[in-house]
């Protein structure tokens, strides 16, 4: 996320720290001698040599994550009113950085010596790095002609639309495979975006060929810019298929919030339709694609038939059922906290749900492989999605049903932390090497295996690593989770019901009685 600063450009300089360029340098030791990475750097993106000395703010922004160069802090140490420019080519990403200090001290304190800036600058930028401002500037005009000349070559253009109506700049999403040299070479430019803006993001293997990059840009010719990335890796799946696998998503901050990530998602779930892919997983998303993510398929299951029955028929059951165990509580006189008082969010209204939380939480088989094979949506991604659409569904019920429906995400979120039956992870599952076409190093096949029963001496369990005798420790654990699934739960809700009511599509399902 792109965090607002005033920024002050310095003349461009080359990244060296000439003697006639430097300041004096204090020999007495100072207090603090350190300066915050992410408030001494600034990226600026530019197309042309005018843009080194324009005013355009909103295209200039800070890194987000610096710890993979400066420690864990993310401190720069030995300097005083330290400020790192770095312009960044608006296609080919090639780089260019000035660095000014007011003072430059011996050392940053025991342990700490003093950064050295132009191979920091080297170690983040490689081989992008261009050091004399002339030649980076010479660089530019050229580097867009081979951009726009790869993309003629070599690229697909998959998606193209308009920004802001007819008349706005026209954006694509282009696809290119890294078996050509130049697209290679124009990944590794991008590799230090991976670093700076993608928690403990790390490059792909861009030596593989079944890699594939979907470059986003807006505007054309010599106008055009990349507004961010999405490396996707094309995987066997058995018995004669492909699986796509989402590895990196990149919008870059100036162009955030523009509708780039979804539209680049929007587009390699078509292609995984058209390619009759089996279905699209992800590499550890962050939150923010999490989110995404579950927005997107939560809206695109709202659209699909068989899931819109099946929610309806799932809702109606449900509330027969809790409205069951509230009259039979109430005319019963029974205490109906009774039973459920190691529950965080013990139900005050309702008797506890008796029900297996998998009955209600976790969608019909049928609908599982219908999603799969129609949206590409995974099993794994169906099932969370499934207790989104429940909570559109029921966020706004009467108390009893709410207090209901969080009584079995506490029940599911206990089962998955603290169920002794839980293998634990990696358990059962053998990876054997393959032959193949490629790299015999790289590639193998896992497979699931059956395991033995339990017993007092096989590893340790998932519901381990908590003791499972500590209540006070499983309460707080299930109350903080709770809490943050409902966070998550209600973020995707509002942005799927806003969405929604923009694209006239139904959130709310008519409730189907099961014959």
């Amino acid at each position: 996320m792109s965090r607002e600063k005033k920024v002050v450009r310095a003349e461009a300089e080359p990244a060296s720290e000439d003697r006639s360029k430097r300041r004096k340098v204090d020999t007495h030791a100072a207090a603090g001698k350190f300066c915050n990475a992410d408030e001494s750097i600034t990226l600026h993106i530019v197309r042309t040599a005018d843009d080194l000395h324009g005013d355009e703010d909103e295209l200039s922004f800070p890194p987000e994550f610096t710890e993979r160069f400066f420690g864990e802090e993310g401190k720069i140490y030995g300097y005083k009113g330290l400020k790192i420019d770095v312009w960044l080519h608006a296609v080919s990403f090639y780089a260019h950085a000035n660095i000014h200090f007011d003072l430059k001290l011996r050392d940053g304190g025991p342990g700490n010596p003093t950064a050295n800036l132009p191979a920091k600058m080297k170690e983040i930028f490689g081989e992008a790095l261009i050091d004399s401002r002339e030649d980076f500037l010479e660089t530019m005009p050229q580097a867009t002609d081979s951009f726009l000349q790869l993309l003629k070559e070599e690229g697909e253009v998959v998606a193209s639309w308009r920004a802001d109506g007819a008349d706005g700049n026209v954006r694509q999403i282009v696809r290119l495979e890294l078996k050509d040299a130049r697209v290679r070479k124009f990944y590794t430019c991008l590799t230090p975006l991976i670093y700076l803006f993608i928690d403990g993001g790390l490059p792909i293997e861009n030596d593989d060929p079944r890699w594939e990059i979907y470059v986003s840009t807006e505007g054309e010719g010599p106008e055009m810019v990349v507004t961010g990335f999405c490396t996707v890796y094309r995987f066997y799946s058995y018995p004669e298929s492909t699986r796509l696998r989402v590895s990196q998503i990149l919008v870059l901050p100036p162009y955030q919030g523009q509708g780039y990530g979804y539209r680049m998602l929007e587009t390699i779930y078509r292609i995984a339709t058209e390619r009759n892919c089996n279905d699209i997983t992800f590499e550890d998303p962050s939150d923010s694609l999490q989110e995404l993510r579950d927005c997107m398929d939560v809206q695109r299951l709202l659209q699909f038939p068989p899931a819109v029955t099946a929610l309806s028929l799932c809702v109606a059951r449900f509330r027969r059922m809790v409205n069951s165990e509230v009259e039979t509580a109430t005319t019963s006189g029974q205490d109906v906290t009774k039973g459920n008082n190691k529950t965080p969010h013990a139900s005050k209204s309702t008797a506890a749900l008796d029900v297996d939380h998998k009955t209600i939480l976790v969608p019909p088989p049928k609908l599982i492989e219908e999603a799969r094979k129609a949206l590409k949506i995974n099993k794994v991604q169906i099932k969370r999605c499934w207790e989104s659409l429940l909570f559109l569904q029921l966020g706004s019920s009467e108390m009893a049903v709410q207090e209901a429906f969080r009584e079995l995400l506490v029940k599911r979120l206990h089962a998955e932390i603290f169920s002794k039956s839980d293998e634990a992870v990696g358990q059962g599952k053998k990876i054997t090497d393959t032959e193949n076409d490629y790299n015999i190093d790289k590639t193998f096949i896992m497979m699931r295996q059956r395991q033995p029963e339990a017993s007092n001496s096989d590893p340790k369990m998932i519901g381990d690593v908590l003791d499972a005798s500590d209540e006070e420790k499983k309460l707080q654990a299930l109350q903080e989770l709770l809490e943050e699934r409902e966070v998550e739960l209600q973020a995707v809700a509002d942005k799927v019901s806003s969405r929604c009511k923009k694209l006239g599509i139904p959130v709310k399902v008519s409730e189907v009685q099961q014959s």
